[in-house]
């Protein structure tokens, strides 16, 4: 099969013009898929993968940049004290 090369403009059209209703369903799935929550931010904001990476990427800048970091035996030492001083 000989791929076909199409601007997005050509695409746009080629699907309008062409495209049996069981394409067009797989490319809205596709989408849709694209845009569904894959995590969660601390204070509970839903994130699209696009936006995970994007938010990864932004951490990983503050890390090389110097952000303080913590090993997961600080974070759990941090928990247990916590725990004992509040009771």
């Amino acid at each position: 099969m000989e791929a076909m090369n199409f601007t997005r403009e050509q695409l746009a059209q080629y699907i309008l013009n062409n495209a049996k209703d069981s394409v067009i369903d797989k490319i809205k799935a596709l989408l849709e898929k694209e845009e569904e929550t894959v995590a969660y931010t601390i204070k509970g904001q839903p994130l699209t993968k696009k936006e995970y990476i994007s938010h990864i990427e932004t951490i990983s800048k503050k890390i090389d940049d110097g952000a303080k970091t913590y090993t997961s035996q600080e974070v759990k030492e941090y928990v247990m004290n916590r725990k004992a001083r509040l009771g």
